[in-house]
Formats: structure tokens, C-alpha cells, sequence
């Protein structure tokens, strides 16, 4: 891979990217150890594509978010892609209040005697406030809850001239990592371009 065409996984986990550069919080044999949440290892404009899915909710707002966002557009190349994938806060508040097959759809849940089981988290959830608590703050993991306005807003003042909101495993970079299909129902996907 050449130097200017860096391809970089944030947060892949157990999901590596073939051909990318993955990074993780975690030590993995799959991807090199990285904080991500103190700067990216990558000289300015040196980088093709980020992407990250379901990890910069786990990102404090105003001491850690901002900052990610900044220093992804620091490393991209002119015209070169961020895409951004959490859970969607705005689909699951939409969904709140109605009936629990909504909800039971995007997370998914198991009806049980109990409740509704979460195969993610192995809770069982009573309520719909139980659940929208669980994946809002997951077990104080989760940081900040998004929707596509406020993502965008955030990616707009960290300076990408172009914010497109966009599905499943469609993005405007032909060679996008691969998003997770059991997310898809919950996710929230947002392309930014420098």
C-alpha cells in the first residue's frame, strides 16, 4: 500500500478490514493498538478513507468526539471519505412508545417469559425505557446519543464540506469497508467528505 493510500478501520474489533490499516482500543492480533481518543498516528492528508462503526458513541462529546473528528479530517486526503456508523438514536425514539415489534426489530430482541431479551448485552428488558436506556447509555460505555442532525452538525464544524447521509452498505467510496449486516437495523450511517 502506498502512503497516500491508507485505508483505516477504527475500532474494528473482531472485524478487520482486508487491506486496511485497523485500528482498536483493545490489543487483537487483527489490528495494531491504538487510542484513537488522543489523535490519529497519520501525517496530514495522508489517508484515503476512515471508516468506524459503532464506536464513536463510546467517544466523549466535548473532550474526546470533537477531537476524532478533527483529526480524521487532518489525515484524509482532499475529497476523501469518512463514514460514520452508530446506533440510531432518532429511529429508536421514533420507534418508542408503539408497540415493542419496532423495537424488537432494529436491536434485535427474543421474547421471553420474562421480557425481551438483548442477545448483545444478555439483559432482559421489562420496559421500552429499559431498553431505550441500555442503548443509549450501554452500561455507561455509550457517551452520547446521535441522530443524522447532530451527527451532521458535528461533522460540519469540524470543517468536511459535505455531509451525506446514506444505508447499508451503500457509500460513495466503491472500496468502503463492509458494514456489519447485524447492525444494520439499528445503525445510523453518515458520509463525510473534506
Amino acid at each position: 500500500m502506498r502512503v497516500r493510500d491508507r485505508r483505516v478501520n477504527i475500532g474494528c474489533g473482531s472485524r478487520p478490514t482486508a487491506g486496511w490499516i485497523n485500528l482498536d482500543l483493545w490489543p487483537l492480533q487483527s489490528a495494531f493498538f491504538w487510542d484513537c481518543r488522543r489523535g490519529l498516528p497519520f501525517a496530514d492528508n495522508t489517508v484515503t478513507a476512515i471508516y468506524t462503526e459503532h464506536v464513536f458513541e463510546h467517544l466523549d462529546l466535548e473532550t474526546e468526539a470533537k477531537r476524532f473528528l478533527r483529526e480524521c479530517r487532518r489525515c484524509l486526503q482532499p475529497d476523501a471519505v469518512l463514514r460514520i456508523v452508530v446506533p440510531d438514536a432518532g429511529a429508536y425514539l421514533r420507534a418508542y412508545g408503539q408497540t415493542w415489534a419496532p423495537l424488537a426489530a432494529m436491536r434485535p430482541l427474543e421474547p421471553t417469559d420474562e421480557g425481551w431479551r438483548d442477545p448483545w448485552l444478555g439483559d432482559v428488558y421489562q420496559t421500552q425505557m429499559q431498553l431505550i436506556n441500555a442503548v443509549f447509555r450501554q452500561r455507561e460505555e455509550h457517551k452520547y446519543a446521535y441522530d443524522e442532525e447532530t451527527l451532521a452538525l458535528l461533522l460540519r464544524e469540524a470543517g468536511f464540506s459535505q455531509i451525506i447521509p446514506q444505508r447499508f452498505a451503500i457509500s460513495i467510496d466503491e472500496q468502503m469497508a463492509p458494514d456489519n449486516e447485524a447492525r444494520q437495523n439499528e445503525s445510523l450511517y453518515i458520509e463525510a467528505v473534506k
